[in-house]
Parts: structure tokens; C-alpha cells; sequence
């Protein structure tokens, strides 16, 4: 692995007491999205490196389940591997487990998904976040809260957290074909991100953010009176019991992805567990959290040596490109990985983003960055989903959303680096610090995802910022209109 000879120890105000972390301004919310810290064997944690491995890992935990099932995820697809999941949520319910779903209905448009959320409601599954025909703004419209625009965008899998054997796996991955990687050779369909997989009581930390996102949208239903919808679900499931019938769906599928889900599924998957101190954290802009936020800054802020970044979306704030400059100044060594346009699912934020790498990296430039010697100084890179040179990607999108401070202490979560996650969308994240967990997160940055990208340079920064290509332009001009809300 490339890098530092040695990278010091650094302490990480994040992970120690209240971490001087500042919550909301609503007397009502106080602190409650800052979870205690947690360590030895109240938080275990172990790296999944690929989406084929967070599958495995997902589908098996989904198997072994007892008592209890909660998924919350931006993107819940109907497709090969979100049909199947869905079978074993409406199996287990069937068995008598309590099963529940968040989703952001309105990031999943889809017919047939939203048809696959009317089969697991039909089949006593909740399914929170989503209504038949639509039904779903009703429940948005609120007198103080803006949600229309506030989505949530967290990603929880919580499985018997009310048991020893219970287990989480948290990161960056949706629920669908792409993430896990299910097409063998399609690029658009290998995305590359991140998850951990946790044990321990901080599960219990992971089930109070999620219950709280659960029961605010059951409470809100209740205060609309006749309007409340699960009244209409409960009539449903009345009707649907009494005729001993319920609504019949056709899925369409592809038959060899459905047997390259089975085969992932019952793939074999050792995780590597390491106790760590760790602190999860939630982050609801409606409410005033800004947890995460606070985190990165504060985790950048204490780091000695070195920082990497690897996040899907990145137009950074003023107070994020300033402590990465300050980092640089103190001669840290910083890397950020994220997409260009050819990979990001969203391209025109890219270029927005772009418009802030030349900033960046003129911080090379200072003599006293310059002092600090070989190694130093901060580089931006672009996932292009291919090595080099090979002739064609092999992979579509970078997704992930982890960051790696001196290898010791690390963040993987849901938030991405860009104005809807700071101040607009609901995310969760866990810190934790472990010197073992964080090298095998440097090493994937080092040795794989560096691989899979390119380097920066100022000439190409200035250029992104001045741009003379006219659809380039004319693209990059359309994103600035809306950069927050990107």
C-alpha cells in the first residue's frame, strides 16, 4: 500500500465524551441524533469490501432472523435481487417476525416497485414512506416540517438487535441489482461501494435512529384524522382476510440475473471482526441535526498525517475546503476519490462540483505545503470505472461514502459530501477507530479505487472551471441553477 512510513497516533474528538458536537436548536430534539460511544464489545465491527460480499452477508443474516427485521433504504427496486428480498420479508413476517421497511417512495417511480410495495403491505409487511396511488404526499404535506424536499436517504439493515446474535450492516448500499453487483459483465450494473457489517449494543443505537424515523411517519398519519392512511391499510387487510384473497402481481424478471442472485446469496462470507470504539450518529436537517457534518470536520480537524475521502457526490462547503487546506497546511497528506461525469449517475453534479477543484488544489502552491516535502499536499481523483489501460470500464458508479483519518479511525455512512445531504437530507453514519478496520479501508482506497481512477491535474481544474466545450457548458450551467440542491 502507498503512503506514509508511518502515520502517527492522533485523538479523535469525536469519540470521546460529547465530542463538543452542538445539537439542535429544537428544545424537542435536543441531542437525540448523537448516539453514546460505544466500545470493546459493545461494538464490533467488520469491512465488507464489495457488493457482492454486503449481499451474501445481507441475504444470510435475512435467513437467521428470529425475531426481528428493519430495513430502511433510499432505493428499494423491484428487480432480481429486491424481488427476492422482498419473498423472504413476506416469509418471515409469515412466521411471525416483526418486519419493517422505510423507503423514499418518490426515488422509486417504478410500476413494478411500487406494485412490490403493495404486495409486502398486503402481506402484513409496513412499509413505511410509501402509499398506494401515490398516497405517500399526503403524509409529506406538514404545517412545520419541509419535507418535500427533505428525503431520506439512510441505509439500515438491522437484523434480532433485541438478541446476542443480532446484526447490522450499514453503509452506502441501496437496495437493488446494481449495488450488489448482480450483472457479471454489464458496468452499468457493478457499482463499487461501501458497507460495514456491526454487532454489539451500538445495534441498539442503529434501531433508536431508525424507530425514530418509523414512528414519525406513523404519528403524523394519526394526527390527520379520517385521513390516516394505515386506517385504509387496516380496511384492506380486513377485506382481504375475510374473501381469502389478496391482489395478484406478475413481476418481470431475467432468469439468469435470478440465478446469479441465488448464487450470491448462499456465497460464503467470513467476516473479519475487530472491536473498536464507535459512536453512530443520525443527521436530520428538518429537525436541525448536523451531526455528520460536524464529524467530518471535526475527524479532518484532528488527523496528523493523513485523510482519505472516497464519496459519490462531492461540491464541497466552504467549511469543508477549508479544512481540508488547513489539513494540507499542516503537511497531512489528503486523497478524495469521487465520480466523473462518464460514471456519477448524476453527471451534472460533477461538473458542478468540478467548479471547486482548482480551489482546492492551489493550495499546493502555499510554500509552507511545499515545505512539508514528497507525499504531501492534497489530490483529487476521478472514479472512471476502468484500470489503467484497459480499453473499456468495468465498473459503473462509484457510490460510496467513506472517509479514513491516519488510519486509525474511519466513517462510512449514508452522506454524501454535497448541499442536499448538509441540509436537506435524512442520513446516518458510524465513526469508529481501529487501526486494523481502518488500514483495510486505506488499503481498498490505495489499491483498488485509485486504480479505477485518475489524477487531477491543475491544468485540467482550471479548465473544468472555465469550460469552452458548448454542451459542457451549457450542462454545468443548468446544475448551478439548482447546486443546493444537489
Amino acid at each position: 500500500m502507498d503512503g506514509l512510513s508511518r502515520i502517527a497516533e492522533a485523538t479523535f474528538s469525536a469519540l470521546s465524551g460529547d465530542g463538543g458536537f452542538v445539537g439542535s436548536e429544537n428544545a424537542e430534539v435536543g441531542r437525540k441524533g448523537l448516539f453514546p460511544v460505544r466500545d470493546g464489545p459493545q461494538c464490533r465491527i467488520a469491512v465488507l469490501p464489495n457488493g457482492e460480499d454486503s449481499f451474501a452477508q445481507r441475504m444470510q443474516a435475512l435467513e437467521a432472523a428470529t425475531k426481528s427485521i428493519r430495513i430502511q433504504a433510499l432505493i428499494f427496486t423491484a428487480d432480481e435481487a429486491g424481488l427476492k428480498i422482498m419473498e423472504i420479508l413476506k416469509r418471515k413476517h409469515e412466521e411471525g417476525l416483526d418486519v419493517r421497511v422505510i423507503v423514499d417512495a418518490f426515488s422509486n417511480p417504478s410500476l413494478q416497485t411500487q406494485n412490490m410495495y403493495f404486495d409486502l403491505k398486503q402481506h402484513g409487511v409496513e412499509v413505511e414512506g410509501y402509499e398506494a396511488f401515490l398516497l405517500q404526499w399526503l403524509n409529506e404535506i406538514h404545517p412545520h416540517l419541509n419535507w418535500a424536499n427533505m428525503r431520506f436517504h439512510e441505509k439500515l439493515w438491522l437484523i434480532d438487535v433485541e438478541t446476542p446474535e443480532g446484526v447490522a450492516v450499514v453503509g452506502g448500499l441501496n437496495v437493488a441489482n446494481e449495488y450488489f453487483r448482480i450483472h457479471p459483465s454489464n458496468p452499468a450494473g457493478r457499482w463499487r461501494d461501501q458497507d460495514v457489517v456491526v454487532r454489539g449494543a451500538v445495534l441498539d443505537d442503529m434501531a433508536d435512529a431508525f424507530d425514530r424515523n418509523f414512528n414519525m411517519f406513523v404519528d403524523i398519519k394519526k394526527s390527520r384524522g379520517i385521513f390516516d392512511t394505515n386506517k385504509a391499510w387496516d380496511n384492506t387487510r380486513s377485506v382481504m382476510a375475510t374473501i381469502g384473497a389478496k391482489v395478484p402481481f406478475y413481476f418481470a424478471t431475467d432468469e439468469a440475473l435470478n440465478q446469479r442472485v441465488d448464487e450470491l446469496a448462499r456465497a460464503p462470507v467470513h467476516p473479519d471482526w475487530h472491536q473498536a470504539t464507535c459512536r453512530f450518529v443520525q443527521n436530520r436537517p428538518r429537525l436541525g441535526e448536523t451531526y455528520i457534518r460536524q464529524a467530518y470536520l471535526k475527524l479532518i480537524e484532528d488527523s496528523k498525517d493523513e485523510v482519505l475521502i472516497a464519496n459519490a457526490y462531492l461540491v464541497p462547503s466552504r467549511k469543508l475546503i477549508d479544512a481540508i487546506k488547513d489539513a494540507t497546511r499542516r503537511c497531512a497528506r489528503v486523497i478524495v476519490i469521487t465520480n466523473s461525469p462518464a460514471t456519477n449517475d448524476l453527471p451534472e453534479l460533477t461538473m458542478v462540483g468540478r467548479e471547486y477543484y482548482q480551489e482546492v488544489l492551489a493550495v499546493n502552491g502555499e510554500p509552507e505545503v511545499k515545505a512539508c516535502g514528497k507525499g504531501k499536499g492534497v489530490q483529487i481523483w476521478e472514479w472512471v470505472g476502468r484500470r489503467k489501460g484497459d480499453e473499456h470500464a468495468t465498473d459503473g458508479t462509484m457510490h460510496g461514502k467513506f472517509a479514513v483519518f491516519d488510519r486509525q479511525a474511519s466513517l462510512v455512512g449514508s452522506h454524501n459530501l454535497d448541499p442536499r445531504s448538509e441540509t436537506l437530507n435524512s442520513e446516518t453514519a458510524l465513526i469508529f477507530e481501529n487501526r486494523d478496520l481502518s488500514i483495510e479501508l486505506a488499503r481498498l482506497i490505495y489499491e483498488h479505487d485509485l486504480a479505477y481512477s485518475r489524477p487531477i491535474t491543475p491544468e485540467m481544474a482550471a479548465k473544468f472551471k472555465a469550460p469552452d466545450e458548448a454542451l459542457y457548458k451549457l450542462r454545468k450551467t443548468f446544475g448551478d441553477l439548482f447546486e443546493k440542491q444537489l
